[in-house]
């Protein structure tokens, strides 16, 4: 599967069934594409200019493996890969909701799904950091409590610039330069641009990474706080 996105139009598209054709801008054949691919805030419609990632399926033909409008950022509504329901014949229409009722029944999108939870994880995950660095600062080293903010900083930055490079067909950031910049404390303003974006979620072995990188920042200033230094402190005197 390919993993650079393409730009293309919708040539065609039956929202009843909920499947199209992409007509790729570069040229070549036309590019099967499904609903449950389609990412943003509306169903594609015949004619739109959208991004999209080829892949094949198990029979080996073109299809989209991930699509969405071309343009701005747009929040995900996962309620457009639901097939709209028919009313029946026999059936009489609802009466229209009221602006107050429509308003109450908004859905979250995915990026602000269960948001107190989401500030719980990422308080908790700054909690041991945090905490570490206030300790360092006690004792006259203030350069990791001034870190953490400004390589995050960095690394929303650099993540809101991939973003909108995959969505222009630019060339990208490479992801190796992004797991540096979360390497050196960039990790939490990684994580936000991650919920803020929805980019880098779905790649799994970007995430391994990611998570990886975390843990060990959480496992040194765990040995700080907790142990002392009793397993880095050797190599951290050497090289302060």
């Amino acid at each position: 599967m390919q993993t650079r996105e393409q730009a293309g139009r919708i040539k065609s598209w039956n929202d009843d069934k909920g499947f199209g054709f992409i007509l790729p801008a570069a040229g070549g054949a036309e590019v099967f594409a499904h609903i449950s691919a389609m990412r943003g805030d509306r169903r594609p419609n015949a004619g739109d200019q959208v991004l999209f990632v080829a892949g094949r399926d198990e029979r080996g033909r073109l299809r989209a493996e991930h699509l969405r409008l071309a343009g701005g950022l747009a929040i995900d509504q996962p309620q457009i890969r639901v097939k709209p329901r028919a009313a029946g014949p026999s059936r009489k229409a609802p009466p229209a909701p009221t602006r107050a009722a429509k308003a109450g029944k908004r859905q979250p999108s995915i990026a602000l799904r269960n948001p107190i939870a989401k500030w719980m994880i990422f308080a908790a995950l700054c909690g041991l950091p945090l905490l570490g660095s206030l300790h360092w600062l006690a004792v006259g080293l203030m350069w990791p409590l001034l870190l953490y903010p400004l390589v995050s900083a960095l690394c929303f930055i650099l993540y809101w610039r991939d973003k909108n490079s995959a969505q222009q067909g630019r060339q990208r950031i490479p992801e190796n330069t992004l797991h540096l910049v979360e390497l050196a404390g960039g990790w939490p303003g990684a994580l936000l641009a991650q919920q803020a974006f929805r980019h880098k979620t779905r790649k799994a072995s970007y995430q391994l990474m990611f998570w990886g990188i975390v843990a060990l920042h959480q496992l040194f200033w765990l040995d700080q706080v907790l142990l002392d230094g009793a397993y880095t402190g050797g190599w951290l005197r050497d090289l302060l």
